[in-house]
């Protein structure tokens, strides 16, 4: 469905924690990388992210990142670094690499969620693919059009909210 409302809004994918997915039936976590994993300058994990994908594995929910990241090797270094799957040049919000991912790890949109800070990329994609969309807070603006994009992104946010809400 097309829609730039996220279902859930977090300051960081860390604060979701195990039993956040398990309420929900999700068993597949697929995270954007730049700026919800990482700052777009950070090549190495916080220790708060290292304590959630840990917690994460030990209640049996997969993480798999799938970025539009077209950089050399930063995303695969990083990822084959902590063991976990990753797509690169997923073509968001085009629904293609979130499909292919939940495809590889075997599981359903319903039991599926993908989280990122962009809303025309991240949010858009994981409507469009029909899994549950989380926004997150961009870690860190490393340039001026990346304020630029989260300013434009912003009544999209307050309507998600909204939305929220009511429910």
């Amino acid at each position: 469905m097309f829609s730039l409302l996220a279902d859930v809004e977090v300051a960081a994918i860390t604060d979701l924690g195990p039993d956040w997915f398990r309420e929900r039936g999700i068993g597949l976590m697929l995270l954007d990388f730049d700026n919800t994993v990482v700052a777009y300058t950070v090549s190495e994990p916080s220790e708060a992210f290292l304590r959630w994908l840990e917690q994460l594995r030990e209640a049996g929910i997969a993480v798999v990142v799938v970025s539009n990241s077209r950089r050399s090797r930063r995303v695969p270094d990083f990822c084959t670094k902590l063991d976990i799957p990753y797509i690169k040049r997923a073509g968001k919000p085009r629904p293609r690499g979130i499909q292919r991912a939940m495809a590889q790890q075997g599981f359903s949109p319903a039991q599926t969620a993908m989280a990122g800070d962009q809303t025309f990329t991240d949010v858009l994609g994981g409507n469009l693919a029909g899994v549950t969309s989380i926004l997150v807070k961009p870690i860190h603006f490393s340039n001026p059009f990346q304020v630029l994009r989260y300013g434009i992104e912003l009544p999209f946010i307050a309507l998600g909210r909204r939305k929220r809400r009511k429910r």
